[in-house]
């Protein structure tokens, strides 16, 4: 039997958007990301871990390189892995694009084999990079992502992860 948190993780990336009011709207498919490199990333690198999801989670960034940025997430729940999250950051058309894949513990896949999540850049400032619905913005203590997610009953609200970097 599935426990209530995961058919709410498994919602988590299908229906990612931009809800919140203070914000601006979420990306339309038709508009054009902002100009950004992997430069614009490069202060993710790093291991980050902290809370979100009522577990402990786990952000881990590799230097850019190649065009790339290679990430993996991680939530532990009561004990255990609940999913885990291969992550890339790369160039595309002059911008970045969030790339992702879901696992569960014993490392099988969410998303159809040759599927993947695909996020463009929405909005990019100093310390902050928005794909849609997901936002990275580093703090004063560490770095916050949020994720709008929309639930079953319609409702959208964000979830906030708080990660402090782990030194080394």
């Amino acid at each position: 039997m599935r426990k209530p948190w995961i058919v709410f993780v498994l919602l988590l990336p299908v229906l990612c958007l931009n809800a919140s009011a203070t914000s601006p709207p979420a990306t339309s498919p038709s508009a054009t990301p902002p100009p950004a490199t992997l430069a614009d990333a490069a202060w993710l690198a790093g291991t980050w871990q902290g809370e979100g999801l009522g577990g402990w989670v786990e952000d881990v960034w590799g230097e850019p390189r190649a065009g790339a940025m290679p990430g993996m997430f991680r939530l532990v729940k009561d004990g255990s892995v609940a999913f885990y999250e291969i992550l890339s950051i790369v160039e595309k058309d002059g911008s970045l694009e969030l790339r992702l894949k879901h696992f569960n513990a014993d490392l099988t896949g969410w998303e159809e084999k040759d599927k993947v999540l695909a996020f463009p850049l929405s909005e990019k400032s100093e310390g902050k990079l928005r794909f849609g619905g997901i936002s990275y913005t580093r703090t004063e203590d560490g770095l916050l992502c949020v994720v709008a997610i929309r639930g079953k009953d319609g409702v959208v609200r964000e979830e906030p992860f708080r990660f402090a970097k782990r030194p080394g």
